[in-house]
């Protein structure tokens, strides 16, 4: 009963995230585009980080790569930070909304790959 009682209430916990988060399908890989801005909000973690970003007078999202990524790459929460000037270049959101997938960033001349 116990066991029941457990995956009851952890199946749910599980599906939420998943159901959450979108695939790459949506973004125009065809038409890359490359924005510099300074960070105005930026969150590391998973499934992914997020930032925003104020370009030319608009609110950007920008999607970045998996906290382990991140990590890897160097492109840690120490140098990824809100009022940080970056270049994000990567790929904008097939509906027009101001949001795009980074593939790469640069922070005080040092890219890092996300891919």
């Amino acid at each position: 009963m116990r066991q029941i009682f457990v995956a009851a209430v952890a199946l749910p916990l599980l599906i939420v995230p998943a159901a959450a988060h979108h695939g790459w399908g949506s973004y125009d890989a065809a038409t890359p585009l490359t924005i510099s801005a300074t960070i105005d909000q930026v969150m590391i973690g998973n499934p992914h980080g997020d930032m925003m970003l104020t370009h030319e007078g608009e609110m950007w999202h920008v999607t970045l790569a998996p906290l382990s990524r991140m990590n890897a790459r160097g492109a840690t929460a120490d140098i990824v930070k809100q009022g940080a000037t970056i270049t994000v270049h990567g790929y904008p959101k097939r509906d027009g909304t101001k949001e795009m997938r980074a593939e790469w960033i640069e922070i005080d001349g040092k890219r890092y790959e996300l891919r």
